[in-house]
């Protein structure tokens, strides 16, 4: 999927009525095949984040007009021609392939969605290859009974997929009632006694639970050249263990006329053989079904399963799933959602009716007892870095917040490289280190290309405040958001005749956000006052210089965990020089050897190394002017 257009027609979030975006202009190049990540950028409230909640929400108002199944229960929350929580007029134009699209010359759908205010959606495609284009018509996007999906449904993408790294809960809103909608599909099915087809619905959000599907079935599946970033940055070998913990009993559901009734859940017909296929491959499982006579609750039903990771371990899954680390991932899936099957009817109709800014707390999450399935004891082969030759096990909980944030992206990416994918990605390198943010889009593109992803089949849009990433992204992929008047502008740094691409830290910070200096504002004052009072020797010797020379003469030399090169030297000598040499006023130059000796080892060495150890010019300033004051007393005596 390649997004080309998108407009809101009425007023959304911090988006006014009107506002409009051209991702690209349609054409049959090069670009649409390469991993190019749209990237929104700008200061805090400009309104970049609001542009994937309104992608979210149009396509999820999109999908359940296909969809041929809405549950009873949602169905009054829901009207084809009324989109009360989203923009309820919109037009949205894009690129998708045929799913077996290999290039550009297989060919592509060209899709254009327009809502009006108060109307159902409309649908137009037309068919284009190279040099040959077909004639647009209408498609039904609106689904006219619960037994069939509307034709349009063909060309919306197989997934839509969010994530933030922070708690962007608006983002998350549409993606939670679409979950909360397939759970009431299994509710309704298991009272009416119907039969699980697989879902239809295409919104996934990926949470910190859901992130460990992801991990665990990207180790399980792909490839060791597809997976060496993660060895390289993050030293991680591979997945050592894990163990599944199933409660069967909550996969049954208590019937509405009678409580002492229950009713299993239709999808435990899909989940049940794949689990009795994974007991028999894993290393060791135990199963328990307990009895009031024993003193438990009656039907309680335990199921747990151990397995070892290794080479015929991870032959065994791929058997199970097809080869299809989706496939594996949407199993867990399934058992992942079933985890909310406690919430009250009551709570899951104020979430469909929300706008996404009073749902915190609204929904409870489940404790261990309550949930149907989760993960335990999941362990990781990660290097020890006080010695990068030896391993360690270590717990995924154990890793830090950037670590499992550079996991789940990178999982994300990898999973969907071959699948008719949006993905929405709100500030996904919050946690990152500089190095990380540096290499962050090069690391995505080289794995989805070990691992051979279609890049035609995908687009994806993220928002960013680093200048690392944006420096990442082409100039006609980056848009820089500012709020003029009240009204929020997103241009293109191509418009704005901005390279992003390869452009300095400096420079981006310049450009799109504004700031006009790369040092903090509490250091830039106090440089401020130096200057004011001429002191300026720190400031161009240990400040200016040092800064260069250590860019030219990367240093590497370590002390106490200070490093040192030739641009310390070069500063050192250097300052003694300059007192040490004097012109005469017959143009003569008079070299004091004295002078020079005693400043280089003891002066400006001290003062460099106090620049160095702090981390700042104050120190070796006030350490100058002590000096320039024991000199001043004894002239005098």
């Amino acid at each position: 999927m390649k997004l080309l257009h998108l407009t809101i027609g009425t007023d959304f979030r911090s988006l006014d009525a009107g506002f409009k975006l051209a991702f690209r202009a349609q054409a049959e190049n090069e670009e649409l095949l390469q991993f190019q990540p749209f990237c929104f950028a700008g200061l805090n409230g400009s309104g970049k984040s609001n542009v994937l909640e309104a992608l979210a929400n149009i396509f999820y108002h999109l999908e359940l007009c296909a969809n041929r199944y809405k549950p009873e229960g949602f169905k009054h929350f829901f009207t084809p021609a009324h989109h009360p929580n989203g923009p309820d007029s919109f037009e949205v134009e894009y690129l998708i392939a045929p799913k077996d699209a290999s290039g550009l010359e297989t060919g592509y759908n060209h899709i254009r969605i327009v809502k009006e205010i108060g109307k159902s959606p409309k649908m137009w495609q037309r068919f284009v290859r190279p040099n040959e284009e077909s004639g647009e018509k209408e498609m039904e996007i609106v689904a006219k009974s619960n037994e069939k999906s509307a034709e349009g449904k063909g060309f919306l993408p197989e997934l839509v997929v969010g994530y933030s790294s922070g708690e962007n809960e608006i983002l998350s809103i549409p993606f939670l009632k679409s979950r909360l909608i397939r759970l009431d599909e299994h509710a309704q099915l298991a009272s009416q006694g119907g039969t699980w087809k697989e879902s239809a619905h295409s919104l996934t959000y990926i949470d910190a639970e859901m992130s460990q599907a992801v991990l665990m079935s990207c180790m399980l599946f792909e490839e060791d050249r597809t997976l060496e970033p993660l060895h390289k940055e993050l030293g991680i070998r591979q997945l050592r263990s894990f163990r599944m913990h199933l409660n069967n009993h909550r996969l049954k559901k208590a019937f509405e006329g009678d409580k002492n009734t229950q009713l299993t859940y239709p999808v435990f017909a899909y989940i049940k053989p794949i689990l009795d296929k994974l007991k028999v491959i894993s290393t060791s499982f135990y199963e328990e079904d307990r009895t009031e006579e024993e003193g438990y609750v009656r039907g309680e039903s335990y199921l747990l399963l151990d397995f070892y990771v290794d080479v015929t371990m991870k032959k065994a899954f791929r058997k199970i799933f097809n080869n299809s680390a989706l496939a594996c991932f949407r199993f867990f899936q399934h058992l992942y959602e079933l985890n909310n099957h406690f919430v009250e009817q009551e709570t899951k109709e104020e979430v469909y009716e929300s706008k996404g800014k009073y749902t915190h707390g609204k929904l409870q999450l489940p404790g261990p007892d309550q949930k149907v399935f989760y993960f335990l004891d999941f362990l990781i082969d990660k290097r020890i870095k006080e010695n990068p030759t030896k391993y360690k096990e270590l717990l995924l909980r154990d890793f830090s917040d950037g670590e499992h944030q550079f996991l789940h992206t990178m999982g994300i990416c990898l999973l969907l490289k071959d699948r008719r994918t949006l993905m929405l990605l709100d500030e996904p390198e919050t946690h990152f280190n500089p190095d990380w943010r540096s290499k962050f889009i090069r690391v995505l593109s080289d794995s989805i290309k070990a691992g051979g992803g279609n890049n035609l089949l995908k687009d994806v849009v993220l928002t960013s405040h680093s200048p690392f990433i944006i420096s990442d992204c082409f100039p006609n992929n980056v848009f820089v958001f500012k709020r003029e008047n009240n009204i929020v502008n997103a241009r293109s740094a191509k418009d704005m005749e901005f390279n992003t691409y390869g452009a300095g830290v400096d420079l981006v910070l310049q450009e799109v956000f504004g700031v006009q200096h790369s040092i903090s504002e509490k250091a830039l004052e106090e440089i401020r006052v130096l200057l004011e009072k001429e002191d300026i020797n720190e400031i161009v010797y240990r400040g200016i210089l040092l800064w260069l020379l250590s860019k030219a003469f990367i240093p590497t030399k370590q002390v106490k965990g200070i490093f040192f090169g030739w641009g310390f030297i070069i500063v050192t000598f250097l300052f003694a020089m300059i007192h040490g040499v004097v012109l005469t006023e017959a143009m003569e130059f008079k070299v004091d050897y004295i002078t020079i000796v005693y400043i280089t080892l003891i002066t400006s060495l001290s003062l460099g190394i106090l620049r160095k150890f702090s981390g700042n010019l104050i120190l070796p300033t006030v350490g100058h002017n002590i000096v320039n004051l024991m000199n001043f007393c004894i002239r005098l005596l």
